[in-house]
C-alpha cells in the first residue's frame, strides 16, 4: 500500500505564499550571509492569508507558516559561525557560550519571520474577508 501524504489548506497555501520568498532568502544567503532581506516575506504571507480565507482557513496560520518555509533557508547563514566557534584559541566556557549565542541567533532567523508572515496572513485574511469571503465560524454556531 503505497504511502499517502495529505496537505491541508493551511500548508498548501503556505507552500504557494512561501516558496518564492524562501528562493529570495537562499540566494540572499548564499550571496552574502550578513545581508538577509526576507525579500517578499510580507507579500508572501497576505497571498497565503487570502487564499487560506477563502477557502474558510485562519490567514495568520498560513502566514506562520510562509514565514517559516521562508525563513529556513537564513539557517544555512549559521554554517561557517558554528565551523569557527571551535577553531577559535579561547577557554571552554567562551566557546559554550558562543553556541549557545549562535542557537539564540537561529532561533531568531526563524522567529522574526513567522511573526512577520503571521501578520501579513492576518492582513490578508482582512482583505479576503473585505471582499465577502466567509469567516470562520465561531464554536457554538
Amino acid at each position: 500500500m503505497p504511502l499517502q501524504f495529505k496537505l491541508s489548506k493551511t500548508w498548501k497555501c503556505a507552500l504557494i505564499g512561501g516558496l518564492v520568498p524562501a528562493a529570495f532568502t537562499l540566494v540572499d544567503v548564499l550571496r552574502s550571509a550578513s545581508d538577509i532581506t526576507f525579500q517578499g516575506l510580507f507579500l508572501g504571507g497576505v497571498i497565503a492569508g487570502y487564499l487560506v480565507k477563502r477557502h474558510g482557513g485562519t490567514g495568520t496560520a498560513a502566514g506562520v507558516r510562509v514565514g517559516l518555509i521562508g525563513g529556513i533557508p537564513a539557517l544555512w547563514s549559521l554554517k561557517e559561525l558554528m565551523v569557527a566557534i571551535p577553531t577559535i584559541p579561547n577557554p571552554l566556557w567562551f566557546r559554550v557560550v558562543g553556541v549557545g549565542m549562535a542557537l539564540v541567533v537561529g532561533v531568531l532567523l526563524l522567529v522574526v519571520p513567522m511573526v512577520v508572515g503571521g501578520l501579513a496572513g492576518r492582513f490578508g485574511g482582512w482583505l479576503a474577508e473585505r471582499q465577502g469571503h466567509p469567516r470562520v465560524p465561531t464554536a457554538g454556531s
